[in-house]
């Protein structure tokens, strides 16, 4: 965790910290100190920029995993105040495992209605 006073931001973990090569999995950063609708955050799993981040509370930014390559890659999280914050091998790639896809698409279809 990078840690700061209460009141500041901090960045603590990624939950699951794991997900398929494809992207497309939805993860969560659990963190302190966020201002929903005030704060932007720029999220990138190692070299690649995730499109889709909300600031859902105070304490989470929701995020849909981009495509990467097989094993752990760091989280960079660059805020609009400047600040930027690391968590080193924050979430690995895994090959999808037969049914996968299929359960994903189940969700997501099931979440979109």
């Amino acid at each position: 965790m990078v840690a700061c006073e209460d009141n500041k931001l901090s960045v603590d973990r990624v939950v699951p910290n794991e997900g398929i090569t494809a992207g497309g999995d939805h993860i969560n950063i659990i963190c302190r100190g966020l201002q929903p609708g005030k704060t932007q955050v720029r999220v990138t799993f190692g070299s690649h920029v995730a499109e889709q981040v909300v600031i859902a509370s105070k304490t989470k930014i929701n995020v849909v995993t981009p495509s990467g390559a097989k094993g752990p890659v760091d989280v960079i999280l660059d805020f609009d105040n400047g600040e930027r914050f690391k968590i080193p091998n924050g979430f690995r790639y895994v090959e999808p495992r037969q049914g996968d896809d299929v359960r994903k698409a189940f969700f997501n279809k099931k979440t979109a209605n």
